[in-house]
């Protein structure tokens, strides 16, 4: 047996991601493999291998729900800003960031080096987050069995909108590499796209009808 147990965030990603049918019976074939001299690479590209399987063969089945979440998904920007529920943000962020200067927080404005936490994107960010944790909630409350196909049509296309722009941020980094904008700009970008973003929407997936139990969900 390994001085290591196997990577409890990849057993928790098959659990919200793999079908519950499915993920009990894959997770113990990983942990026997893994006790039996796997690496945590070999159970990590398992893993990975396991979850686009299923998401593909999910997909495939459920074809209109697949194409409807994720043009939904895809839309999601548009739609925000036909509604006019930017507005609201806005006038959110009105309540609190100008009076930044004039608070004992106001070296958060006033600060180069703080005003790299930007701190004027953090109503409109906290905002999406919210309006994607929502819109998987529903959805998954409405299709509590797909609740791992639509986490993951809905996360690809808010991945895929954002490829482009961190792409282009990236270049200008390479172009003034000493630029700290550039650097922290990335930076945060990063953090946004690849953390924020999913934790909210698996959050948001998480909180639709309790999900079934790796014991339950083999009776």
């Amino acid at each position: 047996m390994r001085a290591s147990g196997p990577p409890a965030l990849a057993n928790w990603l098959i659990a919200k991601l793999v079908p519950g049918e499915h993920c009990e019976s894959m997770i113990g074939d990983l942990i026997e493999q893994h006790h039996r001299g796997r690496s945590a690479a070999w159970y990590w590209r398992q893993t990975i291998g396991a979850i686009a399987t299923s998401f593909v063969a999910e997909a495939w089945r459920h074809k209109w729900l697949a194409a409807s979440v994720a043009v939904l998904s895809a839309c999601l920007g548009n739609l925000y800003m036909f509604s006019r529920a930017w507005v609201l943000v806005w006038r959110v962020d009105r309540l609190w960031y100008p009076h930044l200067i004039d608070s004992r927080l106001s070296w958060l404005v006033i600060n180069p080096w703080a005003y790299r936490l930007q701190p004027y994107a953090w109503t409109s960010n906290f905002a999406w987050c919210v309006v994607l944790a929502a819109l998987t909630w529903t959805v998954s409350r409405l299709h509590p069995r797909r609740r791992g196909l639509v986490i993951a049509l809905v996360l690809v296309p808010q991945l895929v909108v954002r490829v482009p722009h961190l792409w282009a941020g990236v270049t200008d980094l390479l172009n003034e590499p000493g630029n700290p904008i550039r650097f922290y700009g990335v930076l945060w970008f990063s953090l946004y796209t690849f953390v924020a973003i999913p934790f909210s929407i698996v959050l948001g997936g998480g909180r639709g009808r309790q999900p079934l139990s790796l014991s339950q969900s083999i009776r």
